[in-house]
C-alpha cells in the first residue's frame, strides 16, 4: 500500500489578513447576536468596534450605529443629543420595523440611514466604505 498521505483540502485553514484597527464604530444599543455580527463585518474592514451609551463616548467615533429594535425611543434620543454636538457624525438606524415603527422619519431628520434589520450588513459595508481614514 506503499502510498504517501496528503493533508485533506479542508484542513488548511487560510488565516484572515485583517487590518490594523484605525477607525471606530459606535454601536449603541446593539444585543450580543448584532454586536457579533457588526463585529464580523467591521473589523476586516480595519474598525473596531465601541459601545456609545452616552454622547461623550461618541467622540472619537467615525460611524454610530443605532439599533432601534428595543427602546428605539431612548436611542434615538441618544441619537439626537450625540447629533446637537456631532453634527457631522454619520449615523444609520436600523431596525425590524422602521417604517411602521414610526421611527425612521425621526431618524432620518436627525441624519442618519435608515434600514431594515435584514439589510443591515450590505448598508453598513457600505457606509464603512464611505467613512474616509
Amino acid at each position: 500500500m506503499g502510498s504517501t498521505a496528503e493533508p485533506h483540502p479542508g484542513a488548511t485553514v487560510e488565516a484572515r489578513a485583517h487590518r490594523p484597527a484605525s477607525r471606530t464604530l459606535g454601536l449603541v444599543g446593539a444585543e450580543l447576536m448584532v454586536r457579533s455580527r457588526v463585529t464580523a463585518l467591521a473589523v476586516p474592514q480595519g474598525w473596531r468596534v465601541q459601545d456609545v451609551r452616552t454622547p461623550s463616548e461618541a467622540r472619537g467615533v467615525e460611524l454610530l450605529l443605532v439599533d432601534l429594535n428595543r427602546e428605539a425611543n431612548l436611542r434615538l434620543a441618544l441619537l439626537g443629543r450625540v447629533r446637537s454636538g456631532l453634527p457631522e457624525l454619520p449615523a444609520v438606524c436600523f431596525g425590524a420595523h422602521m417604517e411602521a415603527g414610526g421611527w425612521a422619519p425621526e431618524a432620518r431628520r436627525l441624519g442618519a440611514v435608515c434600514c431594515a434589520n435584514s439589510s443591515l450588513p450590505a448598508v453598513l459595508l457600505r457606509q464603512l466604505s464611505r467613512v474616509p481614514g
